[in-house]
């Protein structure tokens, strides 16, 4: 076993175990979902196996439908998902595919499980990592599979890799909130079989329906954050955070970064769109440090005034995906790809561009007046505004500071006294006032002008 593994073997003490003809499903709860369901579906299923070419552990979750009292179909259409690539892989050795379905355990486990890693990392190591102590595993009693030892329901069997996808599943009502892939053609599973705890607890997963954001489905939307965050730190940017909207549905995510090279932007939106194991998101967006992604108005206006579509948008053909996507096109039972796009809503480091002109505004707060403020009349105001532009050019929010809880009509009629004086200093983004014999300081004083024309000389 790896430093993130333990086998344990006392669980069995605990169950109730049923083989052979025993085995019944309809033991657990049946749920029709959503009106269209092919069958009964259970979501919480953790699908577990080796790889048969190098024995490393995978497990994720799969959608499952009732067949018989010892048998049920997975969806395994997506041509990146282990489980499928675990099944073709027995196929082609003339074997079927040894698989343990672990329903109920920890939310952890769940999480874990949706990590991206890549293929020659044992999930079980991971799972390890996120306990911060070795996993706790035990044998599943006629296959040779390993499971955590707190699952609390598990069925053990074969996934039927010989017969091909041949057998119907579906439709189902997806996360997606449709029924994404309609009917398909799919795997079936053979239980020999089934074990429980004495006592144990059903988990129940809602998924999609009306309101799709709010199922317990969308524990994927921090595990594709995570792969996103984490691809982006691999890449070398400078990620802040990562957001997948709820509404969303893992298809649309936000990453909040910090650039310091001209192509961060660009790059950050290839990694998101391409990096995670989930085949998700198909849009992403990338921000500066100093937008909040998870205020949706403030992400609007970033994506108002800090994207121009005909410089901003990067399209990637042909990337990998979900199969549940309904604006997937071709056969459902071959390989399927989908674009992706991706949004650069960051102020551009390259070119002439004034940062400042995207800063945002903000009301001013002067604060409180000071105590015992001793009145001055307007020419007294006057001569005292003087002297203090003429110590350093000043902005107008400086001024107001200066004079605050002095009556207010007196200091603009103060600074009205000396306007056609000043002029404005170049020290933007403030361009503060001065003393200037014309109104930008900063520039050529403007040629006077005169109707005299120049040809019209005395002899």
């Amino acid at each position: 076993m790896g430093d993130g593994l333990q086998e344990s073997r006392n669980r069995a003490q605990d169950e109730v175990i049923l083989k052979g003809e025993d085995v019944d499903i309809t033991r657990l709860p049946m749920f029709l979902h959503h009106d269209r369901d092919g069958h009964a579906y259970t979501n919480d299923n953790l699908l577990v196996s080796k790889d048969p070419d190098t024995g490393i552990y995978d497990w994720g979750v799969y959608r499952s439908m009732f067949r018989t009292k010892n048998e049920k179909n997975f969806d395994m259409t997506c041509s990146s998902h282990r489980q499928r690539l675990h099944a073709l892989a027995a196929r082609a050795k003339g074997q079927n595919l040894q698989v343990a379905v672990v329903i109920g355990g920890p939310l952890i486990d769940k999480i874990s499980a949706m990590q991206g890693v890549t293929p020659d990392t044992d999930d079980f190591e991971v799972l390890g990592g996120f306990y911060g102590h070795p996993a706790k595993l035990v044998k599943c009693e006629t296959i040779d599979v390993l499971v955590p030892a707190n699952a609390e329901i598990i069925l053990e069997g074969e996934i039927m890799a010989m017969e091909g996808w041949v057998h119907d599943e579906g439709p189902y009502g997806e996360f997606t909130g449709m029924y994404g892939g309609g009917i398909k053609h799919n795997v079936r599973y053979k239980i020999h079989c089934m074990t429980y705890r004495k006592g144990g607890i059903y988990q129940h997963a809602t998924i999609g329906g009306s309101h799709p954001w709010y199922t317990d489905n969308m524990i994927q939307l921090p595990a594709v954050e995570a792969d996103l965050f984490n691809g982006l730190k691999m890449a070398g940017i400078d990620v802040v955070e990562v957001r997948c909207d709820a509404a969303g549905l893992s298809n649309i995510a936000y990453a909040r970064i910090r650039t310091t090279g001209g192509g961060d932007a660009k790059q950050a939106l290839a990694v998101m769109l391409t990096c995670s194991k989930q085949g998700l998101p198909k849009i992403a967006m990338v921000f500066d440090d100093d937008v909040d992604i998870w205020d949706d108005n403030r992400v609007k206006w970033a994506m108002a005034f800090r994207y121009m579509p005909d410089r901003d948008t990067i399209i990637i053909p042909q990337c990998n995906t979900m199969s549940t996507d309904p604006k997937i096109e071709g056969d459902p039972g071959k390989p399927f790809y989908s674009s992706r796009i991706g949004f650069d809503c960051t102020i551009p480091l390259v070119g002439n561009w004034d940062r400042h002109a995207f800063d945002c505004s903000s009301a001013v707060m002067l604060g409180s007046p000071p105590v015992n403020v001793q009145p001055m009349t307007e020419a007294e105001l006057t001569a005292d505004m003087e002297a203090f532009i003429k110590a350093a050019p000043r902005s107008w929010k400086e001024i107001m500071q200066k004079y605050l809880g002095q009556p207010y009509p007196i200091i603009y009629r103060a600074f009205g006294n000396l306007r056609h004086r000043l002029g404005r200093d170049g020290d933007a983004p403030w361009y503060r006032y001065t003393f200037s014999d014309h109104d930008f300081a900063f520039e050529p004083a403007p040629e006077k002008v005169s109707n005299f024309d120049p040809r019209h000389r005395n002899p």
